[in-house]
């Protein structure tokens, strides 16, 4: 045997719960012990891969979602090592919509500079234009456009109109 427990062997009827037939041989075999030992590795190493991977995974994420604030996640998680509440804060940073926080502030200072009480503020976002609006606005300023090209038009035609008048006029009075 590879060890033993015990230096001398036990009595029947020693242990409260003896195995029993072929679990007992099973124990007692020194050959279960070469195979249980690599399974166990095995899934010991399996289990710290799945560990750092859940540990990098803040990371992961910053450097998805391309965030400016992505080495110094790298950091937190590698400070989290030791210190977890850090890399708590890791996962906090980047998993956090920043540009939501930025119009939570944004919408925050404004009322404060508009001295009004927060109940008579309502919460708005952003205005968005919708493409009908959109296009309204190209057509506006498409009919404007061409409102101004026939202004500018009939009034190069009225100069014109003008000058041939005078010409006719000085020609008449020379004649």
């Amino acid at each position: 045997m590879l060890f033993h427990v015990y230096k001398e062997e036990k009595p029947e009827g020693f242990f409260l719960n003896e195995p029993q037939g072929l679990y007992k041989y099973l124990l007692d075999a020194d050959w279960i012990m070469y195979l249980l030992l690599p399974l166990l590795l095995l899934i010991i190493i399996i289990l710290l891969m799945y560990l750092w991977r859940l540990h990098e995974l803040p990371q992961h994420r910053a450097q998805q979602k391309k965030l400016a604030q992505a080495e110094l996640v790298s950091a937190l998680t590698i400070l989290g090592l030791f210190q977890h509440w850090v890399w708590a804060v890791a996962l906090f940073i980047a998993y956090t919509n920043w540009e939501n926080v930025e119009n939570l502030f944004v919408r925050i200072l404004r009322r404060a500079h508009t001295d009004q009480p927060i109940e008579s503020i309502e919460r708005t976002e952003p205005p968005t234009e919708t493409t009908e609006e959109i296009e309204q606005t190209q057509n506006k300023s498409d009919s404007e456009t061409n409102r101004s090209d026939e202004t500018q038009t009939s009034a190069t035609n009225n100069n014109s109109n003008h000058k041939t008048e005078k010409t006719n006029h000085q020609e008449g009075e020379t004649a």
